[in-house]
């Protein structure tokens, strides 16, 4: 057998027994390397990619045992994209709460707009302390529950 195949072959079977194992060993608490209490797909993506990466890395990095290499590879980097993919979803899911359904009012009389910008057309306006619910955000700008867009620069939480 080549060398590439047999590092190939190698990477493979850690990669595979990764993925398998990864669910097998979560712990009851989240700790984003085994499991994740956030949803989303990025910690199984993190993974997969960091277990290439890290296989293609210690393959390279050990000369004269390549097999082992590929697989300590594997698993250091699979561990390194699982925790970072986790962190993500963690930080989507963070975002998304605090951005949907959230209270807030208007620190000064402004525009509605119809989208997030200045060069969307005038939709509304809103008084100045007056509550809106935001159920969305982009940049710099507050989607409005009904419709609409204000700046987040001139909303207060409510």
């Amino acid at each position: 057998m080549s060398k590439i195949f047999t590092t190939s072959l190698a990477t493979a079977a850690a990669l595979a027994a990764l993925v398998s194992a990864a669910p097998m060993a979560a712990q009851a608490q989240a700790n984003g390397i085994t499991n994740c209490d956030a949803p989303g797909g990025r910690q199984t993506a993190g993974a997969v990619i960091g277990g290439l990466l890290g296989a293609v890395a210690g393959s390279n990095l050990a000369r004269n045992e390549r097999t082992a290499g590929t697989i300590v590879g594997a698993g250091a980097g699979a561990a390194a994209g699982s925790y970072i993919g986790c962190n993500q979803q963690r930080a989507r899911a963070a975002s998304q709460a605090n951005s949907s359904g959230a209270q807030y009012r208007a620190a000064s009389n402004l525009r509605i707009r119809s989208g997030p910008g200045t060069s969307y057309r005038q939709a509304g306006s809103l008084s100045a302390g007056q509550p809106f619910t935001a159920i969305g955000s982009q940049g710099e700008w507050v989607q409005i529950a009904g419709g609409g867009w204000v700046n987040a620069n001139y909303v207060q939480p409510y």
